[in-house]
């Protein structure tokens, strides 16, 4: 078998069974690439790692600091607002392996309960249905407590414009749609 690095380089085959191990890696490369071209994503969320992926759906955690939170010591709106966009953009990559995040088309957010400074928060981003030209998105920030208890956060709702374009630039992953 290739060696990870050449397996992303070659599309998969019609109906090939791709590893998670595959997808997983693919995935972190889109977030390195987002982080590079996009420096909101690097300024808000540094910290913020994968934890896994599988076709369609990443997990991501962040241990807040006192750069997420509002003036009141709670998660921010706008943080959760970056969160569910980049964690959309992986969601989508990990659908089919694309390097296209797509452009944002509609994002609505809940807020369900707060988080503070030294909570650990895990992200599901889960793709509903990735088309040719709209990619549907829910994703959900849970803080987990003592025990692994999770408490809601955040849920949100975002819609993509994901059909390749000039004006819809590759993330720079060199890898196949």
């Amino acid at each position: 078998m290739a060696p990870l690095d050449a397996q992303l380089l070659a599309p998969p085959a019609a109906g090939a069974a791709v590893s998670d191990a595959i997808r997983t890696q693919h995935v972190q490369a889109v977030l390195d690439a987002l982080k590079r071209r996009s420096p909101i994503y690097t300024t808000i969320l540094p910290t913020m790692t994968l934890h896994s992926a599988e076709q369609g759906k990443v997990i991501c955690r962040l241990v807040l600091d006192a750069m997420h939170v509002n003036s009141r010591g709670s998660l921010h709106g706008a943080v959760s607002a970056t969160i569910v966009d980049m964690t959309t953009g992986m969601a989508i990559a990990s659908w089919d392996l694309r390097d296209t995040t797509g452009a944002s088309a509609d994002m609505h957010l809940s807020y369900l309960g707060t988080a503070v400074v030294g909570d650990e928060l895990e992200i599901t981003a889960t793709s509903e249905k990735v088309g040719g030209s709209l990619a549907f998105v829910t994703i959900r920030i849970e803080k987990i407590g003592l025990g692994g208890v999770r408490t809601p956060v955040t849920l949100a709702q975002h819609t993509k414009f994901v059909r390749s374009s000039p004006n819809n630039p590759s993330t720079g992953v060199n890898t196949p749609i």
